[in-house]
Order: structure tokens, then C-alpha cells, then sequence
């Protein structure tokens, strides 16, 4: 079969990304299997969490603990969401210094769950971060060993596409010269 030659540098561009899509979708492994959250679950967390903001006028401390643990709730469900933006609204939902916790969530689950939507988002480095952090809380945590391993294999994934993307940028630049080249002739 003839590969078809692009007509203009824009369709070469485009055929060329189309390939490193391709390219990702057959080397990545699918992950850890973790669970997706659909826009139900997170309109759930949505409404959950705003009723409890709404009562936080009450400074008790079982207020406070269900303010968190609604926090703590609408950040999972956006972690685990496919939806473009809910992985950085986890993220916001989970600093350290947006909001003063209280100790029914434990900082190890929140720093695991932010690797979680930074591994969702494609944000590997910061995932592999918020996963070390998290397993600086608690060594055995099996849950956040199997994300750093998991984080770890797309990195190195992308580190080998990445340099065969690279190679085959090169093998079209030689190419383009080459017939620049002789067009001169």
C-alpha cells in the first residue's frame, strides 16, 4: 500500500499528530483502574458541598467536619471525571493553604487524590509529586504505591514517544531539505 503524500504542510502537521495520538493509545497502559466519576456523581458532590457551605455559619466542630468531608467528597468525584477542568478544580479544592482541614480528612488522602486528578489531567510529574507526598504520610499505602507505579510507566512511556516523535520530526525535516534541495537543481 502507497502512503499518500500530504498537499500542503498543514495536513502533513495534522497527519503527523493524528500518529503520535496513535502512537500514545497503543504504548500507554490504561492505568491503575481506577474509577470515573460521570457528571451525575459530581452534581451530587456539587450539591452536597454547597449545602454545607451554606451551613457553616455554625462553627461547631461536627459542622466543620461535614464541611470537609463534603470538600473532600465534590474533589474525588472531580478527580475521577474525564470532564476538561474538573482535575485542576480538584486540585484547588485540596491545597493545603485554601482551606484549613480539619483532622477527619486525613492529609494522606488528600494529597493521594490530588495525584489522582493530576494523573487524570496528564500532569505526570506533579502526579508522581502528590503521590510521593502522600506515601510520605503513610508508607503501606497500597492504593497510592500502585499510582506511583502506574505514574511511572506513563512517564517512561512518554519518554519513549516522545523520542520517536522526535526521530520521526527528524526523518521529515531530512526529507523536506532533501527536496528542497533538488528542486533547486
Amino acid at each position: 500500500r502507497e502512503m499518500a503524500l500530504p498537499n500542503n504542510f498543514a495536513e502533513g502537521l495534522m497527519s503527523f499528530k493524528q500518529g503520535i495520538k496513535d502512537m500514545k493509545r497503543i504504548f500507554n497502559p490504561t492505568g491503575p483502574g481506577l474509577p470515573e466519576a460521570d457528571a451525575a456523581m459530581v452534581a451530587d458532590a456539587e450539591r452536597l458541598f454547597a449545602e454545607a457551605a451554606a451551613s457553616t455559619s455554625d462553627s461547631s466542630e461536627e459542622t466543620k467536619r461535614a464541611h470537609d468531608e463534603a470538600r473532600f467528597r465534590l474533589a474525588w468525584a472531580l478527580a475521577h471525571s474525564k470532564k476538561p477542568g474538573h482535575a485542576a478544580r480538584a486540585v484547588d479544592l485540596l491545597l493545603p493553604g485554601a482551606h484549613q482541614w480539619c483532622e477527619s480528612v486525613l492529609p494522606r488522602d488528600r494529597q493521594y487524590i490530588a495525584a489522582i486528578a493530576h494523573f487524570n489531567d496528564g500532569d505526570y510529574l506533579a502526579a508522581r509529586n502528590a503521590c510521593e507526598e502522600s506515601l510520605s504520610h503513610d508508607p503501606e499505602c497500597r492504593q497510592a504505591t500502585s499510582l506511583l507505579a502506574a505514574i511511572e510507566d506513563r512517564i517512561a512511556a512518554d519518554g519513549v514517544i516522545g523520542i520517536g516523535a522526535l526521530g520521526v520530526g527528524a526523518a521529515v525535516l531530512t526529507g523536506v531539505v532533501a527536496t528542497l534541495a533538488s528542486s533547486r537543481r
